[in-house]
């Protein structure tokens, strides 16, 4: 059976195709953390404005590991897609990366797949600039020192993101368990110019003092980090929760997330902080847009947890496809050439 040109309602079915680009395809388009940054941050606008869909993101949990869907639809910047990402940390030992997954974009007038790529470096780099973003709007004025527990992947690209948005930024202080991690970290960021790095004894001499802090030890079975290590004027950004002994999300005197809705259904369904999360709260993307205020006072102590938006990976996606359409990058793929037999 011939289907060439079978025509559906008197219309000839087009040939359809999608680029896919791999993670090398991905970086080589070269946005840089400071483009990352103003594209979440309109993402994170959009979000606070109400012009945006991002459902809570439904999940698959094996083991201690997660396999999450994050469906995102921007009105204003007519885009659509979804991440499917996972996050398996023992993936260190056979290796592989603890974070893949694939991005697809979708055309918003047809529906029509247009790109599907790696998510991992978009991943990274958003989840960075979204931390940057909060630190625009609340960190202290005169910001100087930042504390990061976690060596690895995001507390690299959130030191990246903060040195864009923190011109007061003198020291970033860093800690973590894995010598070789935090050695990695050492000598792969000393590099960046103007990024003077100090290694800390413990978690608490690295929070301690810090006016910006981030966690982003991965997820921990218990809470570690103390709410009385957290200085006056200080913001906190968790990467990951369950870091952070309960009394410290009550205690702060702000306490602030990117979804609402999202973190408390995961939080509900599938555990997250150690306790109950605090009846006060704002939305980042509410302050984003001028509806609520940001830092109110240089002593404010503010908790910003961003459990991740499936609008900024939406947003990055987009702009990366764009590009590497402007660059010829990537390769092209047939999704479909004819009609389904018996259409």
């Amino acid at each position: 059976m011939n289907f060439e040109n079978l025509t559906v309602k008197g219309c000839v079915l087009k040939r359809i195709e999608l680029l896919y680009l791999s993670q090398e395809d991905v970086i080589s388009v070269g946005i840089t953390m400071a483009e990352t940054i103003p594209i979440v941050e309109d993402a994170i606008r959009e979000h606070g404005l109400g012009e945006t869909e991002n459902p809570p993101k439904p999940g698959i949990h094996p083991g201690k590991a997660f396999i999450h869907a994050m469906p995102g639809y921007l009105s204003r910047k007519k885009a659509a897609g979804l991440k499917w990402v996972s996050s398996f940390s023992s993936n260190t030992t056979l290796g592989l990366p603890p974070v893949m997954g694939l991005c697809i974009l979708n055309e918003v007038q047809t529906g029509q797949p247009l790109a599907v790529m790696d998510c991992r470096w978009l991943t990274a780099m958003r989840t960075g600039a979204a931390s940057a973003v909060a630190a625009k709007y609340l960190a202290a004025k005169d910001a100087s020192v930042v504390g990061i527990v976690g060596a690895g992947i995001q507390g690299r690209y959130n030191l990246l993101a903060l040195d864009v948005v923190l011109p007061t930024m003198e020291t970033a202080r860093v800690f973590d368990i894995n010598s070789r991690t935090l050695n990695g970290f050492v000598s792969t960021l000393s590099t960046v110019p103007g990024l003077n790095i100090e290694v800390g004894e413990s978690a608490r001499d690295v929070i301690e003092g810090a006016q910006v802090v981030v966690t982003a030890t991965g997820r921990l079975d218990k809470p570690i980090f103390k709410e009385n290590w957290v200085s006056e004027g200080a913001l906190v950004l968790p990467v990951h929760h369950r870091g952070w002994e309960n009394r410290t999300l009550h205690k702060v005197d702000t306490f602030v997330t990117d979804d609402w809705r999202q973190l408390n259904q995961a939080h509900r369904e599938v555990g997250g902080f150690d306790g109950p999360l605090p009846n006060r709260y704002f939305e980042l993307g509410e302050i984003v847009a001028g509806e609520k205020p940001g830092r109110r006072s240089e002593k404010e102590r503010i908790i910003d947890f961003n459990y991740g938006l499936a609008i900024e990976d939406v947003a990055m996606a987009m702009e990366i496809y764009t590009r590497a359409n402007a660059l010829g990058v990537g390769t092209v793929l047939p999704l479909m050439e004819s009609d389904l037999p018996y259409a």
